[in-house]
């Protein structure tokens, strides 16, 4: 074995221990992902993965999205909190409130000119708030299952599916969540069948638009009738699926 092969492969060990140990981690302690997953990006600096990025930046919907881009401006809780009860704005606002959650993102540290990488990656991580909504996910290790799994059925990408693994092994550690977590996971999947993916919505253009007409235009009504997570949207939202 020549010195850069072997330095090749130490360097992939290396990266493979770190991923375990995140994965391992995180499915022992949820509460502190931010913490245990600080290794999940390794498989996101892949080949493999910016092979995954390109194919979906290349879809006819995405390349419409990225020529006519959305605003990147988005409104705030208070004016969220102002629209049209049951619209997808009012929603988002309902949600994070129960949660006593605010958005992730600082609007000010979104660049207004973005190349078109570094523009699905900002969106991607905003949008995760909205594909919670729409689709009722909880903020759980079974929510988080569904939508984790939605990604990785529709994207295949590394990143994605490293995070998958860990929600999928926490049934081992926590044996009363496990049947919960599968069934999520399998509503991932049959929206993954259903949607090829999420991204392409002008969401930012219908914030007011109501949730149900969203959910009819996607043609996720009847699917979504079968979530396991069906109470929890009522709860929060005071609407039926």
């Amino acid at each position: 074995m020549s010195e850069q092969q072997h330095y090749v492969r130490s360097s992939f060990s290396k990266g493979a221990t770190k991923l375990g140990v995140s994965i391992m981690q995180t499915a022992k302690q949820p509460e502190k992902v931010f913490q245990h997953g600080r290794y999940f990006g390794i498989p996101g600096n892949t080949k493999l993965q910016q092979e995954c990025m390109q194919r979906i930046l290349a879809t006819p919907k995405v390349q419409n999205l990225l020529a006519n881009r959305p605003s990147s401006l988005w409104p705030d809780l208070d004016q969220m909190s102002a629209m049209p009860k049951g619209s997808l704005g009012w929603c988002v606002q309902r949600r994070l409130q129960n949660l006593g959650l605010s958005f992730l993102v600082n609007q000010s540290q979104v660049p207004e000119s973005q190349e078109d990488l570094d523009f699905v990656i900002s969106r991607s991580a905003r949008l995760h708030e909205i594909h919670h909504t729409i689709l009722g996910l909880p903020i759980t290790v079974a929510g988080e299952a569904a939508a984790t799994a939605f990604y990785a059925s529709t994207g295949s990408m590394p990143y994605d599916i490293g995070i998958l693994s860990s929600w999928m092994l926490r049934g081992a550690y926590a044996p009363s969540e496990r049947r919960l977590i599968w069934d999520g996971i399998g509503f991932g999947i049959a929206v993954g069948q259903k949607l090829p993916e999420l991204f392409s919505p002008r969401w930012e253009d219908g914030w007011e638009r109501s949730i149900i007409d969203w959910q009819n235009e996607l043609g996720i009504t009847k699917l979504l009738k079968t979530s396991p997570f069906q109470d929890d949207f009522v709860t929060i939202y005071g609407l039926s699926l």
